[in-house]
């Protein structure tokens, strides 16, 4: 490898006070600094993390000493070449270390091209993302990749330009400032654990540079290899099979995780550590709030291993972290490690390690849960494997997401699925498969399988989320019940990931309910890879029919806008607030309560398709004292008994109001549909006084004017929910009752009916 000029010799270097030691140098050698406090103040915070990851990497001899310092010098240098509006921003930022774990944070992720066709394309497009309640807009690779195949772009051939076919450099810049001046924070990605075969390094290498053939991990023959794919599992077996391909041009054989053109760094070497440093750096200056790691788990390999999330790959996050906020500290870490929860958590900072490494992670386990609690009808799951999450660190937050870009791995846990549901795991993920690709009795999703386990049948699954809500088939069948559940559908899970610790995150033109695009086939670089049937290009007259009353699009985009709106300034939405998955009864329901600094969330979600009561009995007194705030539909009201109605794929959000006092009665029609014979009389019981409380001998007679609709005439304490049942009488005797519950609202009237009984 190469080697720094000497900085520290071998006779200088005090291994006995690494950090002291570095810690004077470095003063040394940065005191004419035109901000040498500033930048003193920041090296001598975070020098400590940096030297403990650093070395645990590379050594703690005089030779790694040299490559520390090389590695600062990058910092520096990152700080130099950032302009005053965003050094500006990095000390706003440090004075408010939570501004990204805040409740108004909506985030927004889209391919520049699919969406806006270009760079100035995305710049025309912020005032719809403003609508949306965006504030955080992650765009897909968008630097120069190679030509052909690029694995949809993470096959990087420059970091320092833009795809041609998406503008500039220039263009990306102006971007970020206009993103910057609507508070819209701008992720890209930046991909570490490979670079293009393309990519000059790599072609160097292939050249016989010493200095870049040391940059990659190959070996002269497959000795190594075949040992190292005993233990390591291929990424895509059914388009790339094995980890490792022949490069004729160096003779030797490259370490290929993904595809064959793209070449796995050698994290080994500290030339590579450097190098990747400069060039985050650079994507930082360029104006980007966040960067998002891709393939973090894959950085670091050991023969006997499956060469995913080792040590290693932590202690050089701690050390990228530690340069980065010496450069720029407002640039956040996002970590795409879509693995087991207990890892996962990890690359957010645990184990004394908390705000060391990412800020960000993906919360796949909400999501995949989510989906099977959809097909199952039954959240037990999902409130299980929610409840067992590891702690969040605080100085952390999570991106929760309906659909993404990738497909859906269906990671439930063994321990998970046999504790909640009692049922094979194995069979369990397969089902979620087949009932997303269609393959079930009740199914109404039209996904498909992506990467088929022959051994087990389990599959992850493509798909938008229209397609797998039953929207797409609804829409194509024309069934105007069946749109509106499918709707309710999509909009059920958003709620979810909106309550839930963590920033939202929206996956372009779910907001407008797009189908399946089958475009992809005819492109002979897309069409193995179904995953591109749920990446459509955004559908500006889709957009339009947003603003429509009664469209699809309008009722999707505003009741995800609602929920953008509902988390602006509500607090227990914080990222830092308490989290607790609540046991309310029925297993449809899925129920958490969120706490910070005081206030409190009550959200609940029904993932069944009939009508739900919950009880709220079982919580904690400030929930069945007073009223409650039903934060998405900006109103107060109370239950009469206690029990709160839920659609079919229902929602609510609540916070306690334990002042709160119903108002004056209000008259209310409640209306019934019953067929009765000659003799036969329908009254009127409920939970309310004037009701008789249940008490059939105190029930209310009904009237039959436009029978079979018999009426009665309530007076209701204003805001109240109340629940009444009919019941049938002859000759004053009761002979029938209704076969369950209906829930009404004072002044509304009946509002859901086959409410089940307490």
């Amino acid at each position: 490898m190469a080697r720094p000029d000497p900085t520290i010799t071998a006779t200088a270097w005090d291994e006995s006070e690494p950090v002291a030691f570095l810690r004077d140098r470095l003063a040394e050698r940065y005191a004419d600094h035109s901000d040498a406090e500033v930048l003193l103040d920041r090296i001598n915070e975070h020098l400590p993390t940096f030297w403990d990851a650093f070395s645990a990497v590379y050594g703690e001899d005089h030779e790694a000493a040299e490559w520390a310092i090389r590695a600062v010098d990058a910092a520096v240098e990152g700080y130099g070449d950032r302009d005053d509006d965003l050094r500006a921003l990095d000390r706003e930022r440090a004075s408010e270390p939570d501004w990204f774990q805040r409740p108004d944070h909506v985030a927004y992720m889209a391919y520049v091209d699919l969406f806006a066709g270009d760079l100035q394309g995305v710049r025309e497009k912020i005032p719809y993302l403003k609508e949306l309640g965006v504030t955080y807009l992650h765009l897909m690779p968008l630097l120069e990749p190679r030509e052909g195949r690029s694995d949809g772009g993470y096959a990087v051939k420059d970091y320092r330009s833009v795809d041609p076919d998406l503008g500039t450099m220039e263009d990306l810049r102006k971007l970020a400032a206009d993103l910057r001046e609507e508070d819209i924070l701008l992720s890209l990605d930046f991909v570490m654990n490979h670079t293009a075969r393309e990519h000059e390094w790599a072609e160097a290498a292939r050249e016989g540079d010493d200095r870049f053939s040391d940059f990659y991990l190959t070996f002269e023959d497959r000795t190594k290899p075949d040992r190292f794919e005993e233990t390591v599992p291929e990424v895509f077996p059914d388009f790339a099979p094995g980890n490792f391909t022949y490069s004729e041009a160096m003779d030797r054989w490259v370490w290929t995780s993904f595809y064959d053109f793209q070449w796995d760094l050698d994290y080994a070497n500290p030339d590579v550590f450097v190098g990747m440093l400069r060039e985050m750096l650079f994507l930082a200056n360029v104006g980007t709030d966040s960067l998002r790691l891709d393939a973090v788990p894959f950085l670091w390999k050991e023969l006997g291993t499956d060469c995913r999330n080792l040590p290693e790959a932590h202690w050089l996050l701690r050390a990228y972290r530690a340069l980065v906020r010496i450069a720029a500290p407002g640039v956040l870490f996002k970590a795409e490690a879509i693995v087991s929860p207990e890892e996962t958590i990890k690359y957010l900072g645990t184990g004394g390690h908390e705000g060391e490494e990412c800020e960000i992670a993906y919360g796949a386990p909400l999501m995949a849960h989510a989906w099977h609690a959809l097909a199952r009808e039954d959240a037990s799951l999902l409130s299980h494997a929610m409840d067992e999450l590891p702690a969040t660190p605080g100085s952390a937050t999570w991106l929760n997401y309906v659909r993404c870009h990738d497909d859906i791995g269906w990671g439930l846990d063994d321990g998970d699925v046999r504790a909640a549901l009692g049922r094979d795991p194995t069979a369990e993920r397969r089902f979620c498969a087949d009932f997303y690709a269609g393959d079930t009795p009740d199914s109404y999703a039209e996904g498909y399988r992506f990467q088929v386990e022959e051994a087990t049948g389990e599959a992850r699954t493509s798909g938008t989320m229209a397609a797998l809500t039953g929207l797409q088939n609804a829409r194509i069948e024309g069934d105007e019940a069946d749109v509106e559940t499918a709707i309710q559908r999509g909009l059920l899970l958003h709620s979810v990931v909106y309550a839930m610790k963590g920033m939202p995150l929206l996956y372009s033109g779910i907001e407008l309910g797009q189908l399946n695009d089958f475009s992809y086939l005819a492109d002979s670089l897309k069409a193995d890879d179904n995953r591109w049937v749920h990446r459509p290009a955004f559908d500006g007259d889709r957009a339009e029919r947003r603003k429509e009353d009664g469209t699809v699009e309008q009722r999707l985009f505003d009741g995800i806008a609602t929920l953008s709106d509902a988390r602006k300034g509500l607090t227990p939405v914080h990222a830092q607030a308490e989290e607790r998955v609540l046991d309310v009864g029925p297993d449809a329901v899925f129920a958490v309560e969120r706490v910070f600094e005081g206030e409190r969330l009550l959200a609940l979600a029904n993932f069944s398709g009939e009508a739900l009561a919950v009880s709220l009995s079982a919580l904690a007194d400030v929930w069945t004292r007073g009223g409650l705030v039903d934060v998405l539909d900006d109103e107060t009201v109370t239950f009469a008994d206690r029990r709160v109605p839920l659609a079919p794929y229902g929602y609510r959000w609540f916070q306690p109001d334990p002042e709160f006092e119903p108002g004056e009665p209000v008259s209310t029609t409640v209306a019934v549909d019953v067929e009765t014979e000659w003799g036969e009389e329908v009254y009127l019981t409920g939970s309310l006084d004037a009701l008789g409380g249940f008490d059939p001998d105190e029930a209310v007679p009904m009237d039959a004017e436009e029978y079979p609709t018999w009426t009665a005439e309530v007076e209701v304490p204003e805001s109240t929910y109340f629940e009444f049942e009919w019941l049938k009488k002859r000759d004053g005797e009761v002979i029938e009752w209704s076969p369950g519950r209906y829930g009404a609202k004072a002044g509304v009237g009946t509002v859901l009916s086959g409410l089940d009984r307490p």
